[in-house]
């Protein structure tokens, strides 16, 4: 928890949640037999609970959702029953609430309509959603609150105008960033420097430190300089898209990514997750981080090689870390002769207690199988040669489909080099 909260009275009270990913992660998690939904589903939605419970027990006056409600931007029914459900507990409990559209949000190749659009339909009391640049007040409890929104901007509106037809991506690029910051310029410039502001985006900023994000990316991204957000009038930057959560500025604004609600990923697995309560006053803005207490990912790793008795090292290194309902990885090296002495099944006994298990070995070839005697300078000659020698050892149940993909790439290659063309990456 960040000490940066001031206590008081007339401070607008703000919770900052970001990238809740409804869907994401559910190969780390089971069926619950009794509810029929994935367990790593429910991590989710409980931890977004503990969010508007935060909200409603501390008569929050604002909500702030800064992008990604889903994995992707055609959810199941049942991802957008739960989120709907606790926007109608804002909602009817007066708490205005604003969403971002971000990058899973968003519908591929259309610029009309995006998983958050059905709420816009029904018209949800309090609910502002933001899908294209905008500036708006919101009227909350203890005042107004002036608020500039930015969507996951991408570069298909201006790929799409004739003038913009012959830049690369990079001008392009360059061009949108000129744009952006141009806008929200014009935005600052018909502020009330009397009111509070915030501004929330869901992009990369250029001091971020990036995460899994990177992995679940959604066509391409973009990096935008934070100055952008430094202006007198601005008091909190709340920014998603990052899932780890960090300060890239500490006050005069503020600007912070409040991070993914749950853990994704093992590349998540030693970032806290939760949300911000931001004590949002004008000149004197504050903010503190809350843990919603994620599911623990642990991670064993151990080298088995030249060991004796490794089904009981690896029984041994579990024991000491696993933490009952965790998900947990274990990696182990093991030589290629050896590997038939690890009783994988004595190991997740000891590990029954997890939520789920993955066993991941690397096999250590022995030194005589370490080059194959098969591939001569001959065969070497010829790559397909060679790839059909190599699968028959290692893939032979694989090998025609793979040799049928090598054939593909190297008649493209070959195809470019006659033409004199460089070959796409």
């Amino acid at each position: 928890m960040d000490l940066h909260l001031n206590d008081s009275a007339m401070a607008i009270d703000l919770i900052h949640v970001s990238d809740i990913h409804f869907g994401s992660g559910e190969g780390h998690g089971r069926i619950n037999p009794t509810t029929g939904l994935n367990i790593r589903f429910e991590d989710f939605v409980h931890s977004l609970e503990k969010v508007v419970d935060y909200a409603l027990e501390n008569k929050a006056d604002i909500f702030l959702f800064s992008g990604d409600a889903y994995k992707t931007a055609n959810p199941q029914p049942i991802y957008q029953k739960m989120f709907a459900r606790e926007l109608n507990r804002l909602s009817r409990a007066g708490i205005p609430t604003v969403l971002v559209v971000g990058n899973h949000d968003q519908i591929l190749k259309s610029t009309q309509s995006h998983s958050l659009s059905v709420f816009q339909s029904l018209e949800v009391p309090g609910l502002t959603i933001i899908d294209q640049p905008s500036s708006c007040r919101i009227m909350t409890a203890k005042g107004p609150v002036q608020l500039i929104g930015l969507p996951h901007i991408t570069r298909n509106n201006l790929m799409t105008l004739e003038k913009y037809r012959e830049l690369s991506a990079g001008q392009i690029d360059s061009v949108l960033v000129s744009h952006v910051d141009q806008l929200l310029q014009g935005f600052y410039q018909d502020l009330d420097p009397a009111v509070p502001t915030v501004v929330t985006a869901h992009m990369s900023v250029d001091r971020a430190v990036a995460g899994i994000e990177e992995e679940l990316l959604v066509g391409y991204t973009l990096t935008f300089p934070t100055d952008i957000f430094v202006h007198p009038s601005i008091d909190y930057v709340a920014l998603g898209h990052i899932h780890k959560y960090q300060v890239i500025r500490e006050e005069k604004p503020a600007i912070v990514y409040a991070g993914s609600l749950d853990r994704v990923d093992f590349g998540e697995a030693k970032e806290d997750k939760g949300f911000v309560h931001v004590k949002l006053e004008r000149g004197s803005t504050s903010f503190e981080f809350h843990s919603v207490d994620p599911r623990p990912f642990i991670m064993v790793e151990i080298d088995l090689r030249e060991k004796t008795e490794p089904t009981k090292l690896l029984r041994e290194a579990v024991a000491k870390k696993v933490i009952p309902g965790c998900v947990l990885r274990v990696r182990y090296k093991i030589e290629q002769e050896n590997i038939q002495s690890v009783d994988e099944k004595d190991v997740l006994l000891e590990a029954s207690q997890c939520l789920s298990v993955r066993l991941q070995a690397e096999v250590i070839p022995s030194r005589s199988r370490a080059r194959m005697p098969q591939l001569t300078e001959s065969s070497v000659l010829s790559p397909i040669s060679a790839l059909d020698t190599y699968l028959d050892e290692i893939a032979p149940e694989n090998k025609e489909r793979l040799l049928e993909r090598a054939r593909e790439v190297i008649s493209k290659v070959s195809a470019e080099l006659h033409e004199g063309g460089s070959v796409d990456n």
